[in-house]
């Protein structure tokens, strides 16, 4: 089973969907595709796609076209990890064409890899470590797990909406990013495994505080309210996805809420139909499905896991600067005094606070997967964690 992982709060607070243009350094523009030479046209123009980003970044790039599937990546991470994630966007891709999104691209999403310092000159506003921008039809991310899958979701789901001739509200674009960032999936079998995140104690708790949104003007919220609220919003609408997953109706609702689009445009009348109540009782029955899940694996009694890593802020994330002594991380010598950890068991880290609770959600002795800048470009380092007393 293939596994993408968890998105961590720091990211949330981006304004990712509608970034539609980059100041400072302007990226190459895609040509239009029409559908009548869209097959004989978007093989010419993802080559020429690939030679103006690669002439764009300069030396350092290397370019793959997966002309099936019409991605067009540009990458400065080396070639094992630049195949690492063709096979993970490609295998996602083609479980999307099999149960929510089955509309074929019409256009080649171009997906940059970039080093820190071109990350930040192309998208130089934007603290998250990716985005997509619809109206340039291009992800860009130094991420190769959680956030990269977020952002290749809203590609696969816009080129969805455009083919449909809609525009789909803040919840249901935010919800279904943030639901299959953390999937697992079987690829033959065509099913989703879609697991409880870290997330669960913040909306258990706004649940019991009565923070919450409403369903009713969660699903009626227009995109600059979500976004200032957005740390709640974001996990929100993930465990109503989730919900209805659960249920076995992600893609019934989907189907309802697009077949229905002329005439309810916020998915209220797509939830009542396809759970079959009224609004308020599927919000009742959502919050005691929610209160009673269990939160992910925390360690029991005396031990907890342990990486031993001192750190500090800085704005491209968590730097290292040093190592607990006799530490999983200073012993097994993989991690590196300046590197800048972005990811861990594929839980978004850009906050001390936020790698130490990414650690703690952990078993002591997992092997976890750990993203990290060093020299500018991002790699991945698979560490067995330590355990120490809580």
């Amino acid at each position: 089973m293939r596994r993408i992982r968890t998105l961590g709060a720091a990211f949330l607070v981006a304004l990712l969907w509608i970034a539609t243009a980059w100041p400072t350094v302007a990226p190459p523009k895609a040509t239009p595709a029409t559908a009548t030479t869209q097959k004989k046209n978007l093989g010419a123009e993802a080559r020429q796609l690939a030679k103006k980003w690669s002439d764009h970044l300069g030396t350092g790039y290397i370019t793959r076209i997966d002309s099936r599937r019409h991605l067009v990546y540009v990458s400065a991470v080396d070639k094992k990890a630049l195949t690492r994630v063709t096979r993970l966007l490609g295998a996602y891709h083609d479980m999307q064409r099999k149960t929510l999104l089955p509309e074929p691209l019409r256009w080649n999403v171009t997906i940059v890899l970039p080093t820190l310092k071109d990350y930040r000159k192309l998208v130089p506003n934007i603290k998250a470590y990716g985005v997509y921008s619809p109206k340039k039809r291009t992800l860009v991310s130094i991420s190769f797990s959680n956030v990269l899958v977020h952002e290749f979701t809203h590609a696969l789901h816009h080129n969805d909406q455009v083919a449909a001739n809609q525009k789909h509200p803040i919840w249901i674009v935010e919800g279904l990013a943030t639901l299959f960032q953390s999937a697992g999936f079987n690829p033959k079998k065509g099913e989703w495994k879609i697991p409880i995140d870290t997330g669960l104690k913040v909306m258990q708790k706004a649940l019991k505080e009565k923070k919450a949104h409403s369903l009713h003007k969660l699903c009626s919220m227009k995109p600059k309210a979500f976004m200032q609220d957005a740390e709640l919003c974001y996990r929100q609408v993930r465990y109503v996805m989730l919900y209805l997953h659960r249920q076995g109706k992600l893609q019934q609702f989907y189907k309802a809420y697009k077949a229905g689009y002329a005439s309810d445009q916020t998915g209220v009348k797509a939830l009542e139909e396809t759970l079959g109540n009224p609004l308020k009782k599927i919000e009742a029955d959502w919050k005691k499905w929610l209160l009673a899940q269990k939160p992910p694996w925390r360690p029991a009694h005396k031990y907890r896991a342990h990486l031993g890593v001192r750190m500090k802020q800085i704005p491209a994330g968590v730097k290292i600067v040093g190592f607990v002594r006799n530490s999983s991380a200073k012993r097994a010598g993989l991690l590196k005094v300046g590197d800048i950890i972005i990811s861990l068991a594929g839980q978004t880290v850009q906050a001390p606070n936020a790698l130490t609770a990414a650690v703690r959600s952990c078993k002591p002795g997992q092997i976890i997967e750990i993203e990290v800048i060093r020299k500018g470009r991002t790699t991945v380092i698979k560490h067995l964690l330590g355990l120490t007393p809580k």
